[in-house]
């Protein structure tokens, strides 16, 4: 378990830094005054080749039959390509470029993230999915750290930022890998054959809407904190403090927030032996925190709202995670399904940047992107409790 959740800590480091800092830092100096418009672009395509992507790695992982094992081939293939990556990114000099070292960013991504997502289901009985979950969910919060403490520090260093990226990818999955004893593959399935069939399940499905939902807030959040933070008038910071410190504190809040509820959301439902609650809860209190945010956009109302964030992300991530690894309406080709469902994670990256980008070619101001995350996270909480109703 401990293996697992550092691995699963090494695949958000190689993301999560990248979508809330290098990335929109990376479009501010290329893009100057559209760098919103070409942050969205850029989000927008790599989130359309993130679900794709991660339905073809986690079926060519299902029927991957070798001496090293189904998954472990395709993870050490991904941290290599995701260092590439990371290096074409950080030479990047044009939009096109930058747009392109994000669409082959997240090929990358993929070929390491949908084999590592199948060895739960693979490996993991159900009374202790909460528990690997919390483990795998606090890969977000130490991302987010590690983006605060490590990353930012870096500021004006881009080629050290991206490095130290891909050498903590490395150092946190290869040593689980190297060790992982997966065990015996299932029959060789007759063809390789990519499919969506997992929807008509309506437990499944109703899940898959609720998390594509809730993911588009969390999106949102990541990906446009920073420019929130600029844009907030004189006075609405502590004084002395500059936007990078209050960005780096915010990120520790919510991350110490989202490892406490995580853990706790994880043991408990476990305990418990549900998971539905917990989720529903989880995503009415991002929608809440997104409010919070937005009527209150000055400290501590800021401090706030990150806590509160952190600590219903926590919640939901985990024990979302152990109902969809519990929900698969094929075990033998959980890689293959658990690709559907990480649509409703890869989606947003490209649907929310693109509503945010209507909702600002259209002169709202961010304020408006804000409440439309918190409108998508209060009705994640509805898809599911109108789901729990139906039985």
């Amino acid at each position: 378990m401990l293996g697992y959740g550092a691995a699963q800590t090494g695949a958000f480091i190689s993301f999560i830094p990248l979508l809330t800092l290098l990335l929109p830092e990376k479009a501010g100096v290329i893009g100057g005054a559209d760098k919103a418009l070409l942050l969205s672009l850029a989000a927008m395509l790599g989130g359309l080749t993130a679900a794709a992507a991660n339905v073809m790695f986690g079926a060519l992982s299902d029927r991957t039959h070798s001496r090293f094992g189904r998954r472990r081939p395709w993870i050490l293939c991904g941290v290599a390509a995701v260092a590439i990556s990371l290096t074409l990114l950080a030479l990047a000099r044009s939009p096109v470029q930058l747009v392109l070292g994000v669409i082959v960013f997240q090929i990358a991504v993929n070929v390491l993230y949908a084999p590592l997502t199948a060895l739960v289901p693979d490996m993991v009985p159900h009374a202790q999915k909460g528990l690997i979950s919390a483990w795998a969910g606090a890969a977000l919060p130490v991302a987010n750290l590690f983006t605060a403490l490590v990353v930012s520090r870096l500021a004006g260093w881009t080629g050290a930022q991206f490095a130290v990226v891909g050498v903590a990818v490395a150092v946190l999955i290869v040593p689980f890998a190297v060790r992982l004893r997966e065990p015996p593959a299932a029959p060789r399935q007759a063809s390789f054959r990519l499919s969506l069939t997992a929807l008509r399940d309506g437990r499944f499905r109703a899940l898959f809407v609720s998390r594509l939902l809730a993911e588009s807030a969390v999106a949102i959040n990541t990906l446009y904190l920073l420019y929130w933070l600029l844009g907030l008038p004189g006075g609405a910071t502590p004084a002395g403090w500059s936007v990078a410190d209050v960005f780096a504190s915010l990120l520790v809040v919510s991350t110490l927030a989202a490892t406490f509820g995580g853990f706790a959301g994880g043991a408990l439902s476990d305990r418990l032996r549900g998971r539905r609650g917990f989720v529903i809860a989880g995503s009415a209190g991002m929608a809440l925190a997104l409010g919070l945010m937005v009527g209150w956009s000055a400290w501590p109302g800021l401090l706030a709202a990150q806590l509160l964030f952190g600590l219903s992300h926590g919640v939901h991530a985990t024990t979302v995670a152990a109902m969809t690894a519990e929900s698969l309406p094929d075990p033998t080709r959980a890689g293959r399904d658990l690709g559907v469902m990480n649509i409703a994670i890869a989606v947003p990256q490209s649907l929310a940047p693109a509503c945010a980008a209507v909702l600002l070619a259209s002169g709202l101001p961010l304020s408006a992107v804000f409440m439309a995350a918190a409108a998508a996270a209060l009705a994640a909480s509805l898809v599911l409790a109108a789901a729990r109703r139906r039985g």
